[in-house]
């Protein structure tokens, strides 16, 4: 249909918001439990983002972590 997607990947932003808020609602939390876990879950996504693009898709990477880049 001729659309762009835009998606925005982040490592880790507001985790312990996230957290906080499960408790009160009484769910389960949507972050990973450790920074390593967070950064295998990062990077998984990261690699199915560029090994799925097609010839007209656009990457944006914005990132401190050197290991991402």
């Amino acid at each position: 249909m001729g659309y762009n997607i835009g998606i925005k990947l982040v490592r880790g932003a507001y985790m312990n918001e996230e957290r906080e808020l499960a408790k009160k609602h009484g769910v389960e939390s949507p972050v990973h439990e450790t920074l390593e876990e967070t950064h295998m879950g990062y990077n998984y996504c990261m690699t199915e983002f560029i090994e799925n693009m097609h010839a007209n898709c656009l990457l944006i990477v914005a990132s401190h972590n050197m290991g991402s880049v």
